[in-house]
């Protein structure tokens, strides 16, 4: 009874923030939602681990049947480059993760977790295995971090980079037709990839798993349709429930401290790739606003659907944000257990 009520409870929040154009509204709106219902009922709300783990693994489908030939190929073409631009962003976030937490007393495993690029959910997912790290402050500084760029990016790929047309392009519905005879590897390679990620310990499994899994299964021949818009939102509500469950607010005093160097760390990123994709347009055949969008600090989808409507180079920017989520969830779990010892 009590994960029904938490469900419904979050499920309106979602609604809400979708109506009033909220990014990530379905996964914020029940975060914020059970985050301020804790708070006020001591905790009440339960939600199981199966359920968040159900909604990563969806989540982990959608990305993985991204990874086409097509984005494989920009990324061999472009691996040292790609290699030597995620380094420096990873860098300049732990320089800047490092600084906050010297300034705000906050952990160290918080202030960089709460300043890599890698992803809202996936970071604020990390705090389970990094048991130094709060996942309030995290959640705070990526949120900061995602807004500031889901705003500031497209306003600037569209009004500073790109000639729009005067009819706008309007992404339309997929015409490929599916048949569940071919495409049922690719959905059966989501869970198994879960379960083998988890085997061998990766990272944040029930995400990862699931990308590597339907990855390998659209290379090979086996397409991957489109999830559901309805799994979808599931599951962000799924993974934004757990999310806000996890969250404590007692440690929210720590906030108005670490608001300046967020929100100021956010655009200081935008600017320092902005200088990256400028760099990129000097040794690559890519433009300024693909540029801009394939090192932009904003999540695959954002920053994908953003390429397709101002009509940049899609493989481009999907291989770029691709490689760098990667490169991050695989990186730093490791290197901060190690560094912290943990």
């Amino acid at each position: 009874m009590r994960i029904i009520t938490t469900f419904f409870i979050a499920l309106p929040a979602g609604w809400l923030f979708s109506y009033i154009q909220i990014p990530l509204p379905w996964m914020l709106g029940p975060l914020t939602a059970i985050m301020l219902f804790n708070s006020l009922s001591g905790n009440w709300a339960r939600w199981p681990n199966f359920l968040r783990d159900l909604g990563m693994i969806i989540l982990g489908y959608s990305m993985g049947r991204a990874v086409t030939p097509d984005a494989v190929h920009t990324i061999t073409a472009s691996l040292p480059i790609m290699m030597a631009i995620t380094l420096l962003t990873i860098l300049f976030c732990t320089v800047s993760g490092y600084v906050t937490h010297r300034q705000t007393g906050i952990s160290l495993s918080s202030s960089l977790l709460g300043s890599m690029p890698g992803g809202l959910s996936q970071m604020v997912l990390l705090c389970d295995e990094i048991k130094s790290s709060d996942m309030t402050v995290v959640t705070f500084m990526q949120t900061t971090r995602l807004l500031t760029v889901v705003f500031l990016v497209p306003f600037i790929a569209a009004h500073g980079l790109a000639n729009i047309a005067e009819t706008p392009f309007v992404l339309g519905p997929e015409t490929i037709e599916y048949h569940w005879r071919t495409f049922w590897p690719s959905i059966a390679l989501a869970p198994v990839g879960a379960a083998l990620a988890y085997y061998f310990k990766l990272p944040t499994p029930c995400l990862l798993g699931p990308i590597f899994g339907v990855a390998i299964g659209v290379l090979s021949g086996f397409p991957a349709p489109p999830a559901n818009p309805i799994l979808l939102i599931a599951a962000q509500v799924f993974v934004g429930i757990h999310m806000g469950n996890s969250i404590s607010l007692t440690s929210l005093r720590q906030l108005g401290k670490v608001f300046p160097y967020a929100i100021g760390g956010a655009i200081a990123l935008i600017a320092f790739t902005f200088t990256l994709a400028y760099g990129l347009t000097l040794i690559s055949p890519a433009s300024l606003l693909t540029g801009f969008l394939s090192t932009a600090p904003g999540g695959m989808a954002e920053m994908g659907i953003t390429a397709v409507v101002l009509q940049a180079d899609v493989s481009t920017v999907v291989s770029y944000q691709l490689f760098r989520l990667f490169l991050v969830l695989l990186s730093i779990p490791p290197v901060l257990k190690w560094r912290l010892k943990e």
